[in-house]
């Protein structure tokens, strides 16, 4: 897919944010997930062999959104592209990435926490801005933003959780990302746990 059905798809979504060790064990959290109904997913180069997964997920589940995650460098970007990622995230703004991704026709979001940084994230390459770390911003940044800059479309990622889910979408977030309010302490012994958070979270935004 390229970036402009990326971005379409991509709009309203629930995106957990997928950390961790063990390769089999986070990939049996990603298909419960997946199960529960939540339908993209963002795997983080912080995971050892994160290619690996996102080919894997993506071949079992082509029609879910799997995007790599803490992508740090053009290598990165490329090696997950290669391996089937629908979308490339960074936690700031790497303009080697940006230019990748432009070059390539992949959807990217870099991360920002400032209107100047949303601004040169937008610049560098950013379909999508992602504001970052969410928990360490107000709700109302996205609308003073837009309104000089409305050509800029923003997600969250960090601090959002069920009590605060629709209040984002309200406030003009275009998609939300979740990284240890789902994953926190769930392994392969209590995936019920992780499915009960989904069902909350799904639940949480109607």
């Amino acid at each position: 897919m390229n970036k402009k059905e990326v971005k379409k798809l991509i709009k309203g979504k629930l995106i957990p944010v997928i950390r961790g060790n063990d390769l089999e064990e986070v990939k049996c959290i990603c298909k419960t997930i997946i199960e529960t109904g939540i339908t993209s997913l963002e795997i983080t180069f912080s995971l050892p062999n994160a290619e690996k997964l996102i080919l894997d997920l993506k071949q079992e589940f082509p029609d879910v959104l799997i995007g790599a995650g803490t992508v740090l460098s053009k290598e990165q970007a490329k090696l997950a592209v290669d391996n089937g990622a629908d979308f490339i995230v960074s936690p700031c703004i790497v303009e080697e990435v940006g230019e990748f991704c432009k070059e390539r026709d992949v959807f990217c979001s870099m991360g920002a926490a400032t209107p100047t940084e949303v601004y040169k994230s937008y610049l560098a390459g950013s379909d999508v801005v992602k504001l970052f770390p969410g928990d360490c911003i107000s709700m109302k940044i996205i609308k003073g933003i837009k309104a000089p800059m409305p050509f800029i479309d923003m997600m969250i990622t960090g601090g959002v959780d069920d009590s605060n889910v629709k209040e984002w979408f309200e406030n003009g977030a275009y998609a939300l990302g979740f990284g240890g309010y789902l994953t926190k302490g769930i392994n392969i012994s209590n995936l019920d746990l992780l499915r009960e958070r989904c069902q909350k979270l799904i639940q949480a935004t109607k």
